[in-house]
């Protein structure tokens, strides 16, 4: 089966950029097809480390450069339409001549499902599969009935949300950004608590805070992409954005990851890297983190602050071995199972065929 991925016009395919998970499920799902024989076309970035068939080049660090974001440190990521137009154009000029009838389409970002629609439809050369891979799906693309979707509740939320009615190509796969070797698992913890994600109100840096400050006699470490603008107390350690080598270290060493979202996380990645690690997770009860945490077994989801002060009281009633067990679910070499699955499903004659496997 030949296969084209379109990777993220943001960012080159990789994972070296953990902060990026769109990134980072390129990589793994591009590079996971081609090891299980698939021939694999990538429409991504020159700088892209991912294994494939071949390599179709749209995009190139200086591109990066002047339309998107590179002190990945400080600011978050954008996608500016110019930038965006631009790799879409070149990916859509290389699919025509390599695409043949039949073949699928995977675009990494919804809105490259759009561009690739309309490209085609205009030579009049419509395809038929082009799937939504995008793990974020705020908006998904309407112009394809094939969306893969990072959580169960993310589908739901954007059923209703878009009222979606041509449910019957999606699936339910959780984002492939993470692999064993990724992480270390340790039983012997240090006594700190980590936050790891972008450093924004919406992610629930404020509560994370107020954690600290009902607990003074307890070590806080504070992580990630951006800059806050907290007065942070003094059992706050801010460490900035962690690189693989680091986040490694820090996760594989926290007592306890917290995050403690506002807003209805797609997936909720941090949960099963801290659970790869051997961590557990607090989280809030909503969104993906109802899929990746399993309460009072790896970790808690709280609802209220006492929830959180209740999680940090009784951590330690959480074994390291629960939640890397449960954790090793969501990786790589487990999640490349569901995508063949679900490729073997959509490249089926009819929807009618008797033949699910």
């Amino acid at each position: 089966m030949k296969i084209h991925v379109i990777g993220v016009p943001r960012n080159a395919s990789t994972t070296d950029i953990t902060m990026d998970p769109y990134a980072m499920v390129s990589y793994y799902l591009t590079t996971y097809l081609h090891r299980a024989g698939y021939e694999i076309h990538y429409y991504g970035y020159k700088e892209s480390t991912i294994e494939c068939s071949q390599k179709w080049s749209c995009a190139d660090y200086n591109h990066l450069k002047k339309y998107y974001v590179t002190d990945i440190e400080k600011n978050h990521f954008h996608d500016p339409k110019e930038g965006n137009d631009i790799f879409y154009e070149r990916a859509c000029k290389f699919l025509f001549l390599n695409h043949k009838e039949g073949e699928i389409i995977i675009s990494m970002w919804s809105p490259g499902v759009d561009y690739i629609s309309d490209y085609f439809n205009y030579l009049e050369k419509p395809i038929n599969t082009i799937v939504d891979g995008h793990i974020g799906h705020r908006v998904p693309s309407l112009k394809t009935s094939y969306h893969v979707w990072s959580s169960q509740s993310n589908r739901h939320l954007n059923y209703g949300k878009h009222n979606l009615t041509s449910h019957w190509h999606d699936t339910t796969i959780y984002p492939m950004a993470n692999e064993l070797s990724d992480f270390e698992y340790n039983e012997d913890k240090s006594d700190y608590f980590l936050f790891m994600g972008r450093l924004q109100h919406e992610k629930g840096i404020g509560i994370f805070k107020s954690i600290a400050e009902h607990f003074p006699n307890k070590k806080f470490v504070l992580a990630g992409q951006g800059i806050h603008n907290l007065e942070l107390p003094s059992n706050i350690e801010f460490v900035g954005l962690l690189n693989p080598i680091r986040r490694k270290e820090y996760l594989k060493n926290a007592k306890a990851v917290i995050s403690p979202s506002h807003y209805a996380e797609p997936f909720g990645l941090t949960a099963i890297e801290a659970g790869l690690s051997g961590t557990p997770i607090i989280s809030t009860d909503h969104g993906g983190y109802t899929e990746t945490v399993i309460e009072g077994i790896t970790g808690f989801r709280c609802s209220y602050f006492s929830d959180f002060v209740n999680a940090v009281n009784n951590i330690d009633s959480i074994k390291a071995k629960d939640c890397r067990k449960f954790a090793e679910r969501f990786t790589a070499e487990e999640l490349i199972k569901d995508w063949e699955r679900y490729l073997r499903r959509i490249n089926k004659v009819d929807w009618y065929s008797l033949d699910n496997n």
